[in-house]
């Protein structure tokens, strides 16, 4: 239904407390990136989990990140 980007463990606590998610926590070991266009609604996918930690808009195409 939506396009997932996925973030390393380290980011969890971080995602789910609020924090912005940053290209540094989308382009390190563990994280995935699926390739999406600016301004795109994303669901914000965890490492080793199955449930969506988030839904947000990118503010910059995979491409740029």
């Amino acid at each position: 239904m939506l396009a997932q980007e996925q973030v390393d463990r380290g980011a969890i606590k971080f995602v789910l407390s609020g924090a912005n998610v940053m290209c540094p926590g989308l382009t390190s070991t563990g994280a995935k990136l699926t390739d999406v266009p600016k301004d795109t609604i994303v669901a914000v996918m965890a490492e080793g989990k199955q449930s969506a930690l988030a839904v947000g808009i990118t503010v910059k195409s995979t491409e740029d990140m």
